[in-house]
């Protein structure tokens, strides 16, 4: 079985880095922060953003390269650290539409619309699509789970909806969580949940998913 993680949202970078390439379910983790910053180039070979192109295309994967389905803001940032951490890597990103996969490529990420639909591999993977999109929530997340080698790590973003505190109050990871059937909403992400989990993934349910303009 996978692990499970409550955390803010800008605790999920520092996640994300101490799970890389760790596969411990027993681990613990508390608190997390990120201290600076950080900026991509941009690759001179990057893909045209043409879904003709990248459904063609047969790249190596590499174990310290990630697959982010769903590269909106949150996963943007997951690859501006992902990379300041493995320079050397290769940063996919998997959408719905290519309206923003010129946006992708400026910022080094290689979009696609269907890299969990072909025979690609990847070592890394984190989802951060949110539900609203597809009629089929839980079967995209496990097309993705089925795109994992289980050499790194697959991470599931969800959100704190599944857990049953109404008042304000702190939770955490131990904290009771909405029956199933109770409501549809929450109802998606728990089915979601439960296929990362079933394929040895982790889920954050992350709380505060904003971020500031200045």
């Amino acid at each position: 079985m996978g692990t499970m993680a409550c955390l803010t949202f800008t605790s999920c970078i520092g996640f994300l880095d101490s799970i890389q390439l760790s596969r411990s379910p027993s681990a613990k983790l508390t608190s997390f922060s990120v201290s600076k910053a950080t900026y991509l180039r941009v690759s001179q070979d990057a893909f045209s953003p043409t879904q003709e192109s990248h459904s063609n295309s047969n790249p190596v994967i590499g174990n310290h390269d990630l697959l982010i389905v769903g590269p909106g803001v949150l996963g943007r940032l997951v690859a501006q650290n992902w990379r300041e951490e493995n320079p050397s890597c290769q940063v996919y990103g998997q959408t719905m539409t290519s309206d923003h996969h010129k946006d992708l490529i400026q910022l080094g990420i290689n979009p696609s619309l269907n890299w969990t639909e072909g025979t690609h591999k990847f070592s890394n993977i984190i989802y951060c699509a949110p539900p609203s999109r597809t009629p089929d929530y839980a079967g995209n997340v496990r097309l993705a789970a089925l795109s994992w080698n289980r050499e790194g790590s697959f991470v599931f973003t969800s959100s704190s909806a599944p857990y049953n505190c109404n008042d304000n109050g702190s939770c955490n990871e131990d904290s009771p969580v909405v029956p199933i059937g109770r409501s549809p909403r929450v109802d998606v992400l728990l089915k979601a949940e439960n296929v990362v989990l079933e394929s040895g993934g982790c889920v954050l349910r992350l709380a505060g998913l904003y971020i500031s303009f200045y």
